[in-house]
């Protein structure tokens, strides 16, 4: 069970537990996408405990659920480059510096001669 399914099962909306926690209804969001962990007081925390009709061990597990999903989904922006590329670079910037080209992540460091 993740976060939206320990607030569904309390049988309320993001907006309802916003209010009810005195938060953002985009800090319940972030909590369900897994973006940001809930932290609050220990006076909120009964409160949540409460409303949301659970254990603190639900809550726990609830939470770290949501962070898991999220790291397995896919980013939302794609790459603009093939992976491990740059675009290419060589020459002098203005000031007559020669930059080095950078081939791959492997091999990010850039020097820079005078």
């Amino acid at each position: 069970m993740d976060m939206q399914v320990l607030r569904e099962r309390a049988g309320l909306s993001r907006a309802e537990v916003a209010f009810r926690l005195a938060i953002s209804e985009t800090s319940v969001r972030n909590w369900e996408a897994g973006r940001t962990e809930p932290t609050m007081t220990p006076k909120k925390y009964w409160d949540a405990l409460r409303l949301l009709k659970c254990t603190p061990e639900e809550l726990a597990q609830a939470s770290e659920k949501s962070i898991n999903q999220r790291h397995k989904r896919k980013p939302g922006r794609p790459r603009r480059f093939p992976e491990n590329q740059f675009p290419p670079t060589s020459g002098t910037n203005e000031s007559g510096t020669s930059i080095t080209q950078v081939n791959s992540v492997e091999d990010s460091t850039v020097s820079f001669n005078r």
